[in-house]
């Protein structure tokens, strides 16, 4: 399957967690959320796993323990990044605005820095235009 399915689905699925996110109310723990969101995401992605591995064993190698607990840490702390900004009042629109090409800038940056990736001219070209839009978008905020 091509890699670029999910890298459209996978937006999609951000954009909607954090629009339910905007459903919390105020006054509700942003870390008991998150413990909640961790525990069923690892639940779901153990079953994930399971059905689509030819592999059943849930063993990890002990190499991969702590980029394992790097990932999760990451992720744990993002996620509750996210739902603060949600619970502070962030309007979804300005969020993703914002989110999302800070979160192409970061890509681009950790390829070419730690992966060592080259940049093409329509590539830089698209994170000037990110640069600009945010930019555009934090300026003329009412």
């Amino acid at each position: 399957m091509d890699w670029r399915i999910f890298a459209a689905i996978a937006p999609f699925l951000f954009v909607s967690y954090q629009a339910l996110s905007k459903l919390l109310p105020k006054n509700i723990s942003v870390l008991l959320v998150n413990a909640y969101v961790s525990a069923i995401g690892a639940l779901l992605m153990l079953l994930i796993y399971l059905f689509t591995s030819s592999n059943k064993s849930i063993t990890l190698n002990t190499k991969y323990i702590p980029v394992t607990i790097g990932i999760a840490v990451l992720i744990s702390f993002g996620n509750f990044a996210i739902i603060k900004a949600y619970s502070l009042g962030a309007p979804q629109s300005s969020f993703v605005a914002l989110f999302n090409p800070l979160y192409i800038i970061y890509g681009v940056l950790f390829g070419l820095f730690i992966w060592h990736e080259k940049l093409n001219l329509y590539q830089a070209l698209g994170v000037l235009l990110s640069f600009v839009g945010m930019f555009l978008i934090i300026y003329f905020k009412k």
